[in-house]
């Protein structure tokens, strides 16, 4: 999963987006947490060189509930939840193709979070 994602910038984040949306549109069964934690710390390299600090810090935080002996499901809905509001904020000043994309982003975010529930 993680070589997929050594692209140029803006391929990178479709990419990233992609594979996400893929990933979590499969469930949370379909998805190991390994998977998980790559595709987070994916994610996190590619927003510490852009201004998306908070995003980085909440996948930070998901990155250690993931790797937790004792996963707390709930924790890590809200954690996906956030995610998807900031998702969508960012979708509110996209250009280009990203809107749609991360609307969809957020929507997966969102569904595999209450599949935790």
């Amino acid at each position: 999963m993680a070589s997929q994602h050594l692209q140029a910038p803006h391929a990178n984040a479709t990419t990233l987006i992609d594979s996400t949306v893929e990933s979590f549109d499969g469930g949370p069964f379909n998805t190991s947490i390994q998977e998980g934690i790559s595709l987070i710390n994916d994610w996190i390299r590619s927003l510490k060189t852009s201004e998306a600090d908070n995003v980085a810090n909440t996948l930070q935080k998901l990155k250690t509930a993931l790797e937790s002996p004792m996963i707390d499901n709930a924790h890590v809905r809200d954690l996906l939840f956030g995610l998807a509001d900031q998702a969508e904020r960012w979708a509110t000043q996209a250009g280009g193709e990203f809107p749609v994309r991360l609307e969809s982003l957020a929507v997966a975010l969102r569904n595999f979070g209450n599949q935790l529930a």
